[in-house]
């Protein structure tokens, strides 16, 4: 008999988007706007269209700062967070943030929504619920702003740089 595996996280921690100690390299931020709202909720990026040029813009910004080591990390990441936002957002927009330091990468997408995200209780024959759980698991730090409109996280540029 095979034991199910059950990830339980108690929390989503509440923490305002950081702002960076050191001086900023390179910051991106696009504010998607126009989708149709369907009853409260953003209408559905069906065909991926802004999730994957945010993946590929911020692969883009990483490559040119040599910090290919992060790309596979950033890109999951951003695929998480912006997915959430478009499924789970209010207002018809999203604002997409990544920045760029010499010590890390911030990436910050706010969806309107004062509905808080939350880490779900999974198991191996879950079909949704693990993208906050990737996140936490991937990212150095993460968190929800106090409003639950922005939800970010960062990556710490391995070793010396």
């Amino acid at each position: 008999m095979t034991e199910t595996a059950r990830v339980t996280m108690e929390a989503t921690p509440t923490a305002p988007v950081p702002a960076p100690s050191e001086p900023i390299c390179d910051e991106f931020a696009v504010q998607v706007t126009g989708a149709a709202s369907t009853g409260g909720t953003f209408e559905r990026d069906l065909d991926g269209r802004w999730v994957g040029r945010l993946r590929r813009i911020s692969a883009a910004k990483l490559r040119a700062w040599n910090l290919v080591s992060l790309m596979d990390d950033v890109q999951l990441l951003v695929s998480e967070l912006v997915t959430n936002a478009l499924r789970y957002g209010e207002d018809g927009e999203i604002a997409f943030r990544l920045v760029i330091t010499l010590q890390g990468v911030l990436i910050a997408v706010n969806d309107g929504s004062s509905h808080r995200p939350r880490l779900s209780d999974v198991d191996e024959a879950s079909e949704t619920g693990r993208g906050l759980f990737l996140v936490a698991s991937i990212a150095d730090d993460w968190g929800v702003s106090p409003d639950g409109t922005t939800t970010w996280c960062t990556l710490r540029v391995p070793g010396p740089r």
